[in-house]
């Protein structure tokens, strides 16, 4: 006689969290072609039923949540990488900003339609302006521990390092234009690069 053992809590959970992996893969792959998703839609490519969507999500804000909150991250990670003391002591301040930025600008290109979706619900959902402002957090935090250390070597201009990783927050947001995305908008992301880089300069020094 063959005994069927029953299937565990944790190989439940590890389904469970398969299929919810990939509803935000399928609602970010949605947005990203059509900037708009559905239930139904979402389920279909993701391999399931409606009705296992709304097992794992209250609402369709709490999907775009999802889907919203993994591309910050992801959007995070790529810029710390990016932007640390070490990449601005071997490279300096114009080639690592312009490398950044280039970076952003293909970022963004496919992703722009998620942030579009995301950022028209901010005020009608808490979670996706918690996970907006998370991610800001995060940023600041690196952006000004970067700043610090790199102002102590002489390497960036004098003043308030957390003012000064805001600015430089607020000015790489920019880069989500759709006029900054287009390919032959090269220049016009070089002069928001210059920008930049002459915002963390020391006074007086160029590179």
């Amino acid at each position: 006689m063959t005994t069927t053992l029953p299937r565990t809590s944790q190989t439940l959970t590890a389904r469970s969290r398969r299929t919810r992996t990939a509803l935000v893969a399928a609602v970010r792959s949605n947005l990203r072609v059509h900037g708009t998703f559905t239930a139904a839609s979402v389920a279909d490519r993701a391999g399931c039923s409606p009705a296992t969507f709304y097992s794992h999500f209250g609402t369709k804000d709490d999907a775009l949540t999802a889907a919203f909150d993994q591309t910050l991250t992801e959007l995070v990670d790529g810029s710390v990488q990016r932007l640390t003391v070490a990449a601005f002591d071997d490279a300096g301040i114009d080639a690592t900003v312009a490398a950044f930025v280039e970076w952003q600008a293909q970022f963004f290109r496919v992703e722009s339609l998620v942030f579009r979706a995301a950022l028209s619900r901010l005020p009608a959902h808490q979670p996706l302006r918690a996970a907006y402002r998370r991610a800001e957090e995060q940023t600041l935090t690196h952006m000004d521990a970067t700043l610090s250390t790199l102002q102590t070597a002489g390497t960036v201009r004098t003043g308030d390092t957390t003012e000064l990783a805001e600015a430089f927050m607020i000015a790489s947001q920019g880069i989500n234009n759709p006029r900054a995305l287009r390919s032959e908008a090269a220049g016009q992301r070089a002069a928001l690069a210059a920008g930049i880089s002459g915002m963390l300069k020391p006074r007086g020094i160029s590179q």
